[in-house]
């Protein structure tokens, strides 16, 4: 076998007083002005005024440099609607956002930046046009690589045989499938392992908004196909391919409009739940649409709420993986650690980490492949509209006999989302043997 440190890794450029009694007039003045001062001092700062041209009719990404780890909402300016689109900075400090406007809209909306106990405000002027101008230019749409990040090199072929399943795990590389028996996967994991990789550091940013939660045949959030077992340790992997469904419309009632899409471990009917995917979320302000596409990944019940991985993009391709592992190498249902791996095979990037359970009993009952109406501040917000999307390479690990199953083969529950009687998204596949299943947007609420 090949020694695993061959294969190397290129860094990128990684007031309080006590109280006192006071009988003097002059004194009590003074008090009163240094507490304005103080006020004064904590006082959002706000940035100058930054005007951009968006391409009509297309998603444009606005990427801003901000506070590491900023909570950033998206509001109109010179109007008393409150609304607002969260998103988040990475550890660098970059936000994105994306905008979509028929040509001639224009609008004035301001992002409201706070980490760690500051705060920046960042008025933008938007139209929409296709020629931008020196005082009105393109944004910049793409966040630059983060500190931090590595380059997994690519293999040659006679390198990607050389090395173990374990080996290929603990590097990075997604798990080898059997050329005989799968010679089409095969080829796609050849040619996905042959490329570069960047991998992005393990820093996650939480959403203290949305959890995508546990869920169950009959529950409202969830739609999509669920591997149900009532034997424990049945599952131990899950994995997913899709394309980040575009958000074409916003609701009606001008609130903002989420959509989780994942693959996970266990959840209905359990406490733990295991899982990763992609957000997509949306709203409309001044005739312009506005959406915020991220990778994220949580662990229940030890992380109550998304952990936001990092930025993607409408039309990305994603792979997801989850497994319960003992912090490297193959899938183990007696390890303590859910292990995640989300590729934006697009972009080039990846995000491999190791979670501990940590006390959290692992079930290994369910499988999963859902899109959800993710809770929100407690509640269920409007469905986003994702209209049509189809995750392929749908497959389960069983632990007997260690042997990957096709969604269509392992599911045994097809979930429907319904708010009371209105039907909001359903599941379609292909039946036994199928590793596709598609998702179709039916209404907001």
């Amino acid at each position: 076998m090949k020694n695993i440190s061959e294969i190397s890794t290129i860094n990128h450029s990684a007031f309080t007083t006590a109280p006192r009694k006071h009988t003097s007039g002059l004194l009590t003045l003074a008090a009163v002005l240094l507490c304005g001062l103080a006020a004064s001092a904590q006082s959002p700062k706000v940035a100058a005024e930054k005007g951009f041209t968006i391409t009509p009719d297309a998603e444009t990404g606005i990427v801003l440099k901000t506070l590491p780890d900023a909570a950033c909402d998206l509001h109109g300016v010179g109007t008393s609607d409150t609304r607002t689109m969260r998103s988040y900075a990475n550890g660098d400090g970059y936000v994105k956002i994306n905008a979509t406007a028929r040509e001639g809209m224009e609008a004035r909306v301001q992002l409201d930046c706070s980490s760690n106990g500051k705060s920046i405000s960042y008025p933008l002027h938007l139209i929409a046009s296709s020629s931008p101008t020196s005082e009105m230019p393109a944004p910049q749409s793409k966040i630059p690589t983060p500190k931090g990040s590595t380059v997994r090199p690519g293999l040659s072929e006679a390198q990607a045989q050389s090395f173990t399943d374990d080996e290929l795990r603990t590097l990075g590389y997604p798990e080898r499938p059997n050329v005989l028996s799968s010679p089409d996967q095969y080829a796609k994991w050849l040619d996905r392992v042959s490329r570069p990789m960047t991998m992005l550091p393990t820093h996650f940013v939480r959403r203290s908004d949305i959890t995508a939660g546990p869920g169950s045949y009959t529950a409202s959030n969830w739609s999509g196909l669920e591997a149900h077992s009532s034997n424990k340790r049945t599952y131990s992997a899950v994995s997913g391919v899709w394309d980040v469904p575009t958000i074409v419309e916003a609701s009606s009632d001008g609130a903002e409009d989420f959509s989780a899409y994942w693959i996970g471990l266990d959840g209905d009917g359990t406490s733990d739940l295991v899982q990763a995917g992609t957000e997509q979320n949306a709203i409309e302000a001044f005739g312009i649409l506005f959406t915020g596409y991220y990778a994220w990944s949580e662990l229940l019940p030890n992380e109550p709420t998304e952990q936001e991985l990092f930025s993607v993009n409408a039309g990305d391709e994603i792979s997801v993986e989850v497994w319960i592992s003992t912090g490297s190498g193959a899938p183990n249902p007696n390890g303590g650690y859910g292990a995640f791996r989300v590729v934006d095979v697009t972009q080039n990037e990846q995000a491999q980490f190791y979670v501990p359970l940590a006390g959290t009993y692992y079930n290994g009952t369910e499988a999963e492949w859902i899109m959800e109406r993710p809770q929100v501040n407690g509640s269920l917000p409007e469905l986003a509209a994702y209209l049509i999307t189809s995750m392929v390479d749908a497959t389960a690990l069983q632990v007997s006999g260690t042997k990957w199953v096709p969604c269509g083969t392992a599911a045994n529950r097809n979930i429907s989302m319904y708010n009371g009687k209105d039907l909001l998204s359903e599941a379609i596949w292909g039946g036994t043997g199928s590793t596709e299943v598609t998702f179709l947007w039916i209404n907001f609420r």
